[in-house]
């Protein structure tokens, strides 16, 4: 009996931990799962670097919606051999849709904007107001954009970025609590990868990387959500190879399995919810 009682009680702890770790993932999904998440990104295939994070939270039961500003129809690449126009923008809608749906999230909001013009005055005052209604219409509580560095400097994203930004300071309540700037730590250069594509090599060696220390939301993703991710990236065949795609969530995975996001006004205390 005596041999026993040790075997016994590490069973005991295996089970009270197993149980604290399944109330601890039941505990978390009930307090998001009346939370709403709004991304706001330029273009269809922007949400690929938060997309472990949009699978994670949709898994607790967070509403997410997609808003995707432009159409795409621009975005000509030498693979796809698609022309600029109707046929692409068609093409992209249609990733992206099949991209939330792998994802589990809300159909995507198209605002159908085309790209490279949203610099046009016309067009900025006009995103202003439909930003606007979303936030009236969906009440998210924590909306995502890109930073002032666009990701990596284009000028839709930070267009977008500079809208959502206005809008959110002037309309901000009880429940839009917060706006978070995707972000991609400095400290991570990635010069030990090799990647299998020239247009990710450029899209690593031109990141706007932030400092680490004002990136203090620090959301974990698992094995899972990454591949789930993966598989989701994989919809949008008129801008990326497969080699691409393998890519550039070989990049996400160099992170320690952990999305970054800066607040738009700052903060010094890390962490792990974009709720809090």
């Amino acid at each position: 009996m005596r041999k026993l009682l040790p075997i016994l009680l590490t069973i005991h702890l295996l089970s009270s931990c197993g149980n604290h770790e399944k109330k601890s993932i039941k505990n978390k999904i009930s307090s998001n799962k009346d939370k709403t998440l709004m991304a706001i990104f330029a273009h269809p295939d922007d949400e690929i670097v938060i997309s472990p994070m949009l699978y994670k939270y949709q898994k607790e039961g967070v509403n997410i919606h997609l808003v995707i500003v432009t159409d795409g129809r621009n975005g000509v690449t030498p693979h796809a051999n698609i022309p600029a126009g109707d046929v692409l923008a068609k093409t992209r809608s249609e990733e992206a849709l099949c991209v939330t749906k792998t994802l589990g999230i809300n159909s995507p909001i198209f605002l159908n904007y085309i790209d490279g013009d949203l610099a046009l005055k016309e067009n900025i005052n006009s995103l202003d107001e439909k930003i606007d209604s979303l936030f009236t219409k969906y009440r998210p509580n924590t909306v995502i954009s890109f930073g002032p560095g666009g990701q990596y400097g284009h000028p839709d994203h930070r267009i977008v970025s500079n809208v959502v930004s206005e809008v959110f300071q002037r309309e901000t309540s009880e429940s839009l609590q917060n706006l978070l700037y995707y972000g991609y730590p400095k400290k991570i250069t990635n010069t030990n990868v090799n990647f299998n594509t020239d247009l990710v090599q450029w899209l690593n060696d031109n990141l706007k990387r932030t400092q680490k220390r004002f990136l203090t939301y620090r959301i974990p993703f698992n094995k899972t959500d990454l591949e789930l991710a993966h598989k989701a990236s994989n919809c949008h065949k008129s801008q990326y190879t497969l080699d691409a795609i393998d890519d550039l969530l070989t990049i996400v995975g160099q992170t320690d399995s952990l999305i970054y996001f800066r607040p738009w006004m700052g903060n010094e205390e890390v962490k792990s919810n974009i709720f809090e």
